[in-house]
């Protein structure tokens, strides 16, 4: 990254009911939200999918739109309620 800042590594891990699928998974989120830190436990997902590759899975593909879309509702909300924070 420019300026002498290092690239941040994705901060969020996917669990399938309760269960461990991906620790800090790049798929999860597009790369320019990656300042995120948390955990996403969805039931939709099979157990099943730690042995594919998640980024082909077509509920990992709607997870990430849906996930974004919430992401950028909220910031948008922070910043209505606060405007003198976000300019």
């Amino acid at each position: 990254e420019k300026h002498g800042m290092a690239r941040m590594d994705p901060g969020v891990s996917l669990y399938s009911r309760k269960v461990l699928i991906e620790s800090k998974s790049p798929d999860i989120l597009p790369e320019w939200l990656r300042f995120l830190k948390g955990v996403v436990d969805s039931e939709d997902l099979p157990l099943s999918i730690s042995r594919e590759k998640p980024q082909d899975t077509a509920l990992v593909g709607r997870l990430r739109k849906a996930l974004t879309r919430k992401v950028i509702g909220h910031l948008a909300n922070m910043a209505k309620k606060k405007p003198e924070m976000y300019k």
